[in-house]
């Protein structure tokens, strides 16, 4: 395991008080918990050394642990990227993959490619990506990133067209060890204000570079109809392998 010889770390934040989907963790895709379909994801990863599910619920860590994973009980935070950086503060790695607990979609060989890039060229903070596409401009559960020189310069719920420097951020994240456990010190005034928003608060400390997973839509279980969706994707997928 392991790349260029560090040690990485896979965190799947996950709670059970979801504004728009409470108890969306444990909701089922095709028999199986949410949660533990994602930690299936990040296992099958050929670089990630280790993968813990940080969570302040019991009913998730128990679950978690009654298969044989790992899991560590937070504080309760207001961002998923402060759960992730609690677990990263005792943490003996190099790198943490944030993985968000709600991407079932996700491939692993997208983790894989991540990691191996930003490790290569040393990146504090990558932030997953793909193209926007119509019909999203005014969809709010779709966080938009304004890039710059290919860096990460500004995020909103909202945009009027699509530009070349506007793309759609995707819940999977690259953090070196010491920008992901210096995140609660940075300033966090948009990241209070834009929920949901959180690799905003590193933009000016680090730089956010976006990563192009041209992965085309995939959906994220943000709502309770997300489920009927998500399972007729990965029908899809099955179909057409």
């Amino acid at each position: 395991m392991s790349f260029n010889n560090k040690r990485i770390t896979c965190v799947i934040p996950a709670r059970m008080s979801s504004g728009r989907f409470p108890g969306k963790p444990l909701a089922k895709i095709n028999g199986r918990e949410l949660v533990l379909r994602v930690v299936d994801i990040a296992k099958q990863s050929k670089f990630i050394d280790e993968v813990i599910v940080a969570t302040e619920d019991e009913v998730i860590a128990d679950l978690v642990e009654k298969e044989g994973h790992t899991a560590m009980i937070t504080s309760t935070h207001y961002t998923c990227t402060h759960r992730v950086s609690e677990v990263a503060q005792n943490l003996h790695a190099d790198y943490v993959f944030n993985l968000q607990g709600d991407e079932p979609l996700t491939k692993p060989v997208w983790l894989d490619e991540m990691i191996e890039y930003g490790i290569t060229n040393e990146i504090d903070v990558l932030q997953s990506s793909r193209a926007l596409e119509e019909g999203e401009v005014e969809d709010e559960d779709v966080v938009k990133m304004v890039v710059n020189n290919n860096r990460v310069t500004h995020m909103q719920r909202k945009c009027d067209v699509i530009c070349d420097n506007i793309c759609t951020q995707l819940g999977l994240y690259l953090y070196s060890i010491d920008a992901i456990r210096k995140f609660p010190d940075l300033d966090m005034t948009f990241v209070k204000y834009w929920k949901g928003l959180d690799t905003i608060g590193f933009c000016g400390k680090y730089d956010v570079v976006p990563f192009d997973l041209k992965c085309g839509k995939i959906r994220a279980v943000d709502r309770t109809w997300h489920i009927q969706e998500v399972e007729w994707l990965l029908q899809m997928q099955k179909d057409s392998n």
